[in-house]
Protein backbone atom coordinates (compact mmCIF):
# COMPACT_ATOMS: atom_id res chain seq x y z
CA UNK A 1 0.00 0.00 0.00
CA UNK A 2 1.47 3.33 -0.84
CA UNK A 3 1.53 6.06 2.02
CA UNK A 4 -0.52 8.69 1.78
CA UNK A 5 0.77 12.02 -0.09
CA UNK A 6 -0.87 15.53 0.62
CA UNK A 7 -2.38 15.76 -2.92
CA UNK A 8 -4.24 12.35 -2.72
CA UNK A 9 -5.80 13.43 0.80
CA UNK A 10 -7.00 16.65 -0.43
CA UNK A 11 -8.17 14.37 -3.70
CA UNK A 12 -10.13 12.25 -1.35
CA UNK A 13 -11.37 15.02 1.05
CA UNK A 14 -12.37 17.02 -2.36
CA UNK A 15 -14.35 13.64 -3.34
CA UNK A 16 -16.62 13.73 -0.18
CA UNK A 17 -17.25 17.38 -0.33
CA UNK A 18 -18.89 16.87 -3.88
CA UNK A 19 -20.50 13.68 -2.38
CA UNK A 20 -18.59 11.94 -5.68
CA UNK A 21 -17.36 8.21 -6.17
CA UNK A 22 -18.18 5.16 -3.85
CA UNK A 23 -16.70 7.03 -1.00
CA UNK A 24 -18.34 10.15 -1.44
CA UNK A 25 -21.69 8.50 -2.06
CA UNK A 26 -21.54 6.37 0.61
CA UNK A 27 -20.53 8.92 3.39
CA UNK A 28 -23.00 11.39 2.52
CA UNK A 29 -25.56 8.85 2.83
CA UNK A 30 -24.95 7.83 6.08
CA UNK A 31 -24.04 10.68 7.52
CA UNK A 32 -20.10 10.85 8.34
CA UNK A 33 -18.12 12.77 5.81
CA UNK A 34 -17.77 16.20 7.36
CA UNK A 35 -15.95 14.56 10.32
CA UNK A 36 -14.12 12.15 7.24
CA UNK A 37 -13.57 15.05 5.48
CA UNK A 38 -12.11 17.21 8.23
CA UNK A 39 -9.52 14.19 8.74
CA UNK A 40 -8.83 14.05 5.09
CA UNK A 41 -7.87 17.54 5.24
CA UNK A 42 -5.50 17.44 8.59
CA UNK A 43 -3.53 14.46 7.21
CA UNK A 44 -2.67 16.78 4.04
CA UNK A 45 -1.84 19.19 6.01
CA UNK A 46 0.80 16.67 8.22
CA UNK A 47 2.07 15.16 5.86
CA UNK A 48 2.93 18.46 4.09
CA UNK A 49 4.64 19.05 7.24
CA UNK A 50 6.19 16.24 7.16
CA UNK A 51 7.72 16.92 3.78
CA UNK A 52 9.00 19.94 4.06
CA UNK A 53 10.99 18.65 6.95
CA UNK A 54 12.33 15.72 5.12
CA UNK A 55 14.03 17.77 2.58
CA UNK A 56 14.90 20.96 4.67
CA UNK A 57 16.27 19.14 7.73
CA UNK A 58 15.54 15.16 8.01
CA UNK A 59 16.06 15.35 11.92
CA UNK A 60 13.30 17.37 12.73
CA UNK A 61 11.32 14.95 10.07
CA UNK A 62 12.75 11.99 12.50
CA UNK A 63 10.64 13.85 15.61
CA UNK A 64 7.27 12.40 16.58
CA UNK A 65 5.55 15.20 18.16
CA UNK A 66 3.76 16.76 15.43
CA UNK A 67 3.04 20.12 17.34
CA UNK A 68 6.73 20.40 17.94
CA UNK A 69 7.43 20.12 14.00
CA UNK A 70 4.59 22.74 13.65
CA UNK A 71 6.74 25.14 16.02
CA UNK A 72 9.53 24.74 14.41
CA UNK A 73 8.16 26.29 10.81
CA UNK A 74 8.15 29.43 12.77
CA UNK A 75 12.50 29.49 13.24
CA UNK A 76 15.18 30.47 11.03
CA UNK A 77 14.62 26.86 8.47
CA UNK A 78 11.10 27.23 8.18
CA UNK A 79 8.70 28.84 5.44
CA UNK A 80 8.25 32.19 7.57
CA UNK A 81 6.10 33.15 11.01
CA UNK A 82 3.18 33.99 8.43
CA UNK A 83 3.10 30.51 6.63
CA UNK A 84 3.35 28.63 10.48
CA UNK A 85 0.76 30.86 11.41
CA UNK A 86 -1.53 30.25 8.82
CA UNK A 87 -0.78 26.36 9.63
CA UNK A 88 -1.39 26.44 13.22
CA UNK A 89 -4.74 28.15 12.80
CA UNK A 90 -5.67 25.62 10.28
CA UNK A 91 -4.79 22.54 11.96
CA UNK A 92 -6.12 23.95 14.84
CA UNK A 93 -9.27 24.05 13.03
CA UNK A 94 -9.26 20.78 11.42
CA UNK A 95 -8.62 19.03 14.76
CA UNK A 96 -11.29 20.73 16.51
CA UNK A 97 -14.02 19.70 13.61
CA UNK A 98 -12.30 15.71 13.64
CA UNK A 99 -13.80 15.39 17.51
CA UNK A 100 -17.40 14.80 18.29
CA UNK A 101 -18.87 16.05 20.84
CA UNK A 102 -22.47 15.85 21.25
CA UNK A 103 -22.90 19.54 22.12
CA UNK A 104 -21.27 20.66 18.59
CA UNK A 105 -22.37 20.47 15.27
CA UNK A 106 -20.34 18.77 12.50
CA UNK A 107 -18.50 21.24 10.31
CA UNK A 108 -20.30 22.59 7.37
CA UNK A 109 -19.46 22.24 3.67
CA UNK A 110 -18.58 25.58 3.32
CA UNK A 111 -16.42 25.79 6.17
CA UNK A 112 -14.90 22.70 5.16
CA UNK A 113 -14.16 23.59 1.55
CA UNK A 114 -12.66 27.26 3.02
CA UNK A 115 -9.78 24.62 4.98
CA UNK A 116 -9.40 22.82 1.92
CA UNK A 117 -8.31 25.83 -0.16
CA UNK A 118 -6.61 27.25 2.48
CA UNK A 119 -4.33 23.66 3.09
CA UNK A 120 -4.06 23.53 -1.25
CA UNK A 121 -2.50 26.86 -0.50
CA UNK A 122 -0.21 26.29 2.17
CA UNK A 123 0.81 22.82 0.63
CA UNK A 124 2.10 24.82 -2.31
CA UNK A 125 3.68 27.10 0.73
CA UNK A 126 5.57 24.31 2.78
CA UNK A 127 7.54 23.58 -0.80
CA UNK A 128 11.06 24.12 0.65
CA UNK A 129 11.89 26.15 -2.66
CA UNK A 130 8.77 27.95 -2.58
CA UNK A 131 9.41 31.74 -2.23
CA UNK A 132 7.22 32.88 0.95
CA UNK A 133 7.53 36.04 2.37
CA UNK A 134 6.35 36.73 6.14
Amino acid sequence: MTPPTPQRCLAAADQLLRGAGLLGAAAVGAGWWPRACACLIRLALEEAIDGYWRQVKPTVAACRQGRAKQLMLRGRLGPGTETARRVAFAWASLSAATHHHCYELAPTAAELRRLHAEVSTLLAQLQPNANCTS
